[in-house]
């Protein structure tokens, strides 16, 4: 009985590394405007275009900056632009972030390649 415990746990334990890849997550450094849940959203777009771009599905770490931003008169972010440079395999690519908040508190946003 203990063995087929033993191997019904490895089953599951190699299952769920199947499902998460190689779940890594990269070093960030800088300022943005986007707390971990945003950040997270925003970092499966950016993951995505820079696998596109680089056939690299590592990503080692990433800088932002915040290139530009919109306040309303009580100090929340109306719209912010920033800039996410990314480094992974060996090679970095910069993309813009563009964040706008919407008429439900939420925030939508867009992820490009910087020429």
């Amino acid at each position: 009985m203990q063995v087929k415990h033993r191997i019904a746990l490895f089953s599951c334990a190699v299952v769920a590394a199947a499902l998460t890849g190689c779940a890594h997550h990269p070093q960030f450094a800088g300022q943005s405007v986007t707390d971990p849940l945003l950040r997270q959203d925003v970092m499966k777009n950016v993951e995505m275009l820079f696998a596109a771009m680089t056939q690299c599905r590592t990503i080692d770490s990433v800088s932002t900056s915040i290139a530009g931003i919109s306040q309303l008169p009580s100090g929340a972010v109306e719209r912010a632009n920033e800039i996410w440079n990314v480094t992974g395999c060996g090679v970095s690519k910069a993309f813009t972030v563009d964040l706008r908040a919407d008429a439900k508190g939420e925030t939508d946003f867009s992820v490009s390649a910087k020429p």
